[in-house]
């Protein structure tokens, strides 16, 4: 029998009237970008976030000092330091070089030998230990890919077992199932919820709560960049920069290369995920009864740029859908909607 997902207490409102409310328990979104943590504080949800990232450099003691004197986050492995967090892009910057991360394409990486120290690292500065035995974490995790092969019982099982450390009970969450719990409370937390992270898409339905279908796409925020900058012949921290900063992908006069390049594989990607989507929703046999058009809610870093929901219904029109599609919404806070969907599901299910 389906656990009932019951509203706890409100202590937050937002624009839309949507409530949340919040025990002792923490909700955190383990992106390939950045770990965002969500929390009650004084009452107030809350939300931290650090750059998933790190770059190494050689162990002398005064480099150690100066790292210490300026309280940068860093650990020490064999003969390296290794700063993490947005330090990890400065020093990056500074040595003309790239930094590197923890996460690949949405899991541990396989290809850094230190990626797993340096997540527990990245998370225990983020989070902190438990502030009471057992506290009950909500953590994210990829939904099955359809386009890859990904090791996603060992992530998610490394994942548990660093926060088991710092003294929580962790909780895996489907990211998309998280955007539905952050985003669609005001329809009984009934949709599509669609995560486009940097690393990779999430994408999940449920009824009332329960989960029907979820599943990932490789591509996402983090292919656009490499293909843009391939197709341009730039560096992917140059067309990063430009995609965060200003891109609107309804622009249509005095486009840059870069830009147009970015709007092609906007274009490309939002396709791709519409057209598995839909491939979903008909090899799905256990479809419930609905009697109401399916809304969609849409978050992360990758739907940032202008234009981004326009892009999103024009292509779902174009392509369709065997249901009829309802409201479709980017969340208000796209960087917090996994981390506060997983806060809610940690305090639903420790209480």
């Amino acid at each position: 029998m389906r656990k009932e997902l019951k509203r706890p207490k409100p202590v937050k409102k937002n624009k839309r009237g949507k409530t949340t409310a919040i025990t002792q328990a923490k909700g955190l979104d383990i992106g390939t970008s950045f770990i965002n943590c969500a929390e009650n504080r004084g009452g107030r949800v809350t939300f931290r976030s650090i750059r998933n990232s790190f770059f190494d450099i050689e162990h002398t003691n005064f480099t150690r000092n100066m790292l210490n004197r300026t309280n940068m986050n860093y650990i020490k492995r064999d003969d390296r330091l290794y700063v993490i967090g947005d330090e990890a892009l400065e020093f990056a910057n500074i040595f003309n070089k790239e930094a590197r991360r923890p996460l690949r394409g949405g899991v541990i990486s396989s290809k850094e030998k230190e990626a797993l120290p340096l997540v527990e690292i990245i998370i225990k500065s983020l989070l902190g230990k438990a502030k009471q035995k057992g506290e009950q974490v909500s953590y994210s995790v990829p939904g099955e890919p359809v386009d890859t092969e990904l090791n996603l019982t060992y992530h998610q099982s490394v994942l548990g077992e660093a926060l088991n450390k710092l003294g929580y009970t962790p909780m895996p969450i489907n990211e998309g199932l998280a955007v539905i719990f952050s985003e669609l409370d005001d329809r009984d937390f009934t949709g599509v919820g669609i995560s486009f992270g940097g690393g990779m898409v999430n994408v999940a339905m449920s009824f009332m709560a329960a989960p029907i279908f979820s599943f990932s796409i490789s591509k996402s925020g983090d292919w656009i960049d490499a293909q843009t900058a391939m197709a341009v012949d730039e560096t992917n921290s140059k067309v990063c920069v430009l995609k965060e900063n200003g891109l609107d992908l309804t622009k249509k006069k005095g486009l840059t290369r870069i830009e147009k390049a970015l709007i092609v594989y906007y274009q490309n990607l939002i396709e791709y995920v519409v057209k598995h989507l839909k491939r979903k929703f008909e090899n799905t046999k256990e479809m419930p009864d609905l009697k109401k058009p399916i809304d969609i809610a849409i978050a992360g870093g990758t739907s940032l740029p202008k234009g981004f929901l326009q892009k999103f219904n024009q292509i779902l029109k174009g392509i369709g859908l065997p249901y009829d599609i309802g409201r479709v919404t980017v969340a208000e806070e796209p960087l917090n909607a996994v981390a506060n969907g997983a806060l809610i599901s940690a305090v639903v299910d420790g209480g």
